[in-house]
């Protein structure tokens, strides 16, 4: 609805609109940055879920083929490429070990770097951390992958991986194997230094990781995330002082590859325990999950279909317009989110006219707990609007691709000012 009063449609006598507007998540599903996600390598998806993003592992090995030689054009660049046709930023995690798989490690170091051998897991080889040259390889590549790709808006995260069975910095219960906490920070450090605008995620709160310019994720959510057992996800982060890091880095994660096929399931009884899936998301403030099962058929009943789009859209932001309201030349627009986490890149409110003249602003980081927050556009450059041809609000990032929208998490309306 639309109130206030208007004399004709020039604007200097458009005394006052005031519009309010009504919550709508649903159309938000596919929204950048939040919800699940599938790895196409495991298989094309056999079910339309709504996505934004989607995950690959990388060996190292496709990554770099000397000291200084890198080889991005044909390790990375086609999952970039097939991820954009997709309309899908890509979560990335290159690593050297993964359990099951041949070893990522690039052929220039296989004469240079003991590789120990282990049952565990389903059996690999794990690389001596310590090893100078393997060391020196490792920042190599990180400076040169920051050089090359900071900023890229084909890619959502990167998981730091490279180190530990799946990347996944741990080799349990082998933890003798894992380097030292020096050689831990480098990497971190080395990420940090080189991606100034790119999202970035290691496993654990591990030596100075809290505080960093990384975030979090837990690759057994919903089976260890929440409770009083230490090593679980979300304990190790508050053990750590890092429980608020979800404000300035996002938290993603996988689901408990177990538990993703009947997570959803209400009448289903789970091999293995599982946690509340609303209590974990709203503990850890996740926005992001890799769920391979919602994609690949393990949705197989309407109201388990409907329970898993329910759970996507509980995760990370949901920015609504409560009302705008012009006066004079400026219209203040009061924005809120609704979901566990803000959208972290930078963001721009903006006000489009008939002619597509545009005035914005940057807005910072909302979350839930502030509620409201009042924003003021000024459209002295703006036509005015009326009943055929009303002011468009929307959000823009270049963080994002071209073809990706983040639309708001409200109705669009059909006053004078109305949301995209």
């Amino acid at each position: 609805m639309f109130s206030g009063c208007i004399e004709d449609n020039e604007k200097d006598d458009l005394t006052a609109i005031k519009v309010d507007f009504v919550f709508e998540i649903e159309r938000t599903a596919e929204n950048p940055l939040r919800g699940f996600y599938t790895n196409y390598a495991w298989g094309e998806p056999v079910i339309d879920f709504p996505a934004s993003l989607e995950f690959a592992y990388i060996p190292l090995s496709e990554l770099m083929s000397g000291p200084t030689n890198f080889t991005f054009e044909t390790g990375l660049e086609t999952r970039l490429n097939a991820a954009e046709e997709r309309g899908h930023q890509l979560v990335l995690r290159p690593y050297i070990d993964y359990p099951k798989l041949d070893s990522g490690l690039p052929d220039f170091l296989s004469d240079e770097v003991e590789m120990r051998a282990y049952s565990e897991h389903g059996g690999g080889f794990s690389p001596d951390y310590e090893n100078p040259k393997l060391k020196s390889a490792l920042l190599a590549f990180i400076e040169e992958f920051g050089q090359e790709y900071d900023g890229d808006s084909r890619i959502g995260v990167i998981q730091l991986g490279l180190l530990g069975f799946w990347g996944e910095w741990h080799t349990w219960p082998h933890e003798d194997w894992f380097p030292g906490s020096e050689f831990q920070s480098e990497i971190l450090n080395a990420y940090v230094n080189a991606f100034n605008q790119t999202l970035l995620q290691v496993r654990y709160p591990v030596v100075d990781s809290p505080n960093l310019r990384i975030g979090f994720h837990d690759d057994s959510f919903a089976y260890s995330t929440v409770g009083d057992v230490n090593w679980y996800f979300h304990p190790s982060l508050v053990a750590a002082e890092a429980n608020e890091s979800w404000r300035d880095n996002p938290i993603g994660g996988e689901i408990r590859p177990e538990l993703q096929w009947d997570i959803f399931d209400e009448n289903i009884n789970i091999s293995i325990e599982k946690q509340d899936f609303d209590l974990c998301v709203n503990t850890t403030h996740a926005s992001m999950l890799l769920n391979y099962a919602a994609f690949g058929g393990g949705l197989n009943t309407t109201a388990e279909r409907e329970n898993a789009e329910a759970a996507a859209l509980s995760l990370g932001y949901a920015l609504h317009i409560s009302n705008a309201t012009f006066v004079g030349e400026q219209l203040e627009i009061y924005i809120e989110n609704r979901g566990v986490a803000p959208f972290y890149p930078t963001l721009e409110l903006q006000a489009q006219d008939s002619n597509g003249v545009i005035s914005s602003i940057e807005i910072p980081r909302i979350t839930a707990e502030q509620g409201p927050q009042k924003y003021i556009i000024n459209t002295s450059m703006l036509d005015s609007p009326s009943t055929e041809m009303p002011w468009i609000l929307s959000l823009h990032s270049d963080y994002v691709l071209p073809i990706q929208e983040i639309l708001f998490a409200t109705k669009p309306g059909n006053a004078l000012i109305q949301v995209k």
